[in-house]
């Protein structure tokens, strides 16, 4: 390693960046970042925080990252990392601070998104539960990775394993899934069955269907 690299890691770097967050409680809130090192940060909001609350901050590569508030002046607080953050994911901050203040070609707004997706639901769920990813990943036997994978809604658990992340969670399987399950499930079962009951000659009352979440 060269002389000083650790040094430099831990040197603050000054940007402005925008960036979203949630409380212990699982609200959502918005930030400006103003400096970030390895260690910590310093950013602005309008929220009301008191020394020693947890936050989750999202940083470009990284995630979410765990912080706790060690100062807070009026729209300012100061924050210590829960552990460190890589010279990666601190470039990888700069660079998207320096993008987003450079001047954007105007473009057609898109749709606003509406509802909440399965990611979004497992992440506000898991902070209500006051649960980190690893705790997850490690009660569902599956890697830190693959439950960031699930919150940013690149993949998701088998289905048979949703009933153990909601016990995890302390939810019910419908509250996991949301509105994710279709309203017309039971025409489709019925129809199923039926279906079932023709191709092999016996009635339909004779045939279970069990849907496994």
């Amino acid at each position: 390693m060269e002389p000083g690299a650790d040094r430099r890691q831990d040197g603050r770097r000054k940007l402005s960046l925008l960036a979203k967050g949630a409380r212990h409680d699982g609200t959502g809130i918005d930030v400006r970042i103003h400096n970030i090192s390895g260690s910590g940060l310093l950013f602005e909001s309008d929220i009301k925080l008191s020394t020693g609350d947890r936050i989750e901050i999202e940083l470009p590569h990284a995630g979410d990252i765990t912080a706790i508030v060690i100062w807070a002046s009026g729209r300012h607080f100061g924050c210590q990392f829960e552990g460190p953050v890589s010279r990666a994911t601190l470039s990888a901050v700069e660079l998207k601070s320096a993008t987003d203040a450079a001047p954007a070609p105007e473009k057609e707004e898109p749709e606003p998104a509406t509802g909440e997706s399965f990611g979004d639901r497992l992440r506000r769920l898991r902070i209500e539960a006051k649960l980190d990813r690893a705790d997850v990943a490690k009660r569902m036997r599956v890697s830190a990775a693959s439950v960031l994978g699930w919150e940013k809604d690149r993949a998701r658990p088998r289905p048979g394993r949703m009933a153990a992340l909601a016990k995890i969670l302390g939810v019910e399987t419908s509250d996991l899934l949301g509105d994710a399950t279709p309203e017309g499930m039971q025409e489709l079962i019925d129809r199923g069955r039926e279906e079932i009951a023709r191709a092999i000659g016996v009635s339909a009352d004779r045939i279970r269907i069990i849907v496994e979440f």
